[in-house]
């Protein structure tokens, strides 16, 4: 990587055609701060290119050319990789189960096509800053998930906290983390960590780690 793009957050698109791609292109560049550095369009070139150009964030559809959940597929092998990239799957519908997979499978965010172009580069940037980004209709889903693990299958501590639960709750209600330390008389930060182990908890029965 040139000298050049590490002022960049440089990104690989993986969508189902070259114009996707191409349209993804415009909208994420336009101001000029992010760079896509490589485009795909099937699971073995999406896996190539993130190997070859080690992205900071690959965009990556369930849809490909190899089928309907093709991208949903080729997250754990992209999740293998050294050094890893933080990939944000991009739904073409706001369903539970794709997001609660995408997570599953490795994903550090979704976004829904349906949403603006702003939104999806501010969701770029804050997965490259290390963050996790999902929409508060997805965090719902997420907690929904979490709810329904069996309870047999855990170890003897509780899946999750009454606070961890409660700031859950709030989040997917709609309230800002700014408003959920307000209500709950929280800092900002210990809100942040409580929302990441609600991340990890929905991996514990999938053996392995989100956050």
């Amino acid at each position: 990587m040139s000298v050049e793009e590490c002022a960049f957050t440089t990104v690989v698109i993986a969508d189902a055609c070259r114009m996707d791609c191409r349209l993804l292109t415009q909208a994420i560049q336009v101001n000029g701060h992010i760079r896509v550095i490589a485009c795909a369009t099937s699971c073995a070139e999406v896996i190539s290119a993130v190997r070859e150009n080690q992205p900071d964030v690959a965009v990556v559809s369930t849809t490909l050319q190899d089928g309907v959940f093709a991208g949903l597929l080729v997250l754990q092998e992209l999740r293998a990789l050294q050094p890893p990239s933080r990939v944000i799957m991009l739904l073409d519908e706001d369903k539970a189960e794709l997001v609660v997979e995408a997570f599953r499978r490795g994903a550090r965010g979704v976004f829904c096509r349906t949403g603006k172009s702003a939104q999806l580069r501010k969701c770029i940037q804050t997965v490259h800053a290390g963050q996790i980004w999902a929409n508060c209709r997805q965090l719902e889903h997420i907690v929904g998930a979490v709810m329904q693990v069996p309870t047999p299958k855990l170890s003897e501590t509780t899946l999750l906290t009454k606070r961890e639960e409660e700031v859950a709750r709030l989040v997917a209600a709609g309230l800002s983390n700014r408003q959920v330390a307000e209500k709950l008389g929280l800092s900002r930060h210990t809100v942040k960590n409580y929302l990441c182990r609600v991340f990890e908890e929905l991996d514990v029965s999938n053996g392995g780690k989100i956050c």
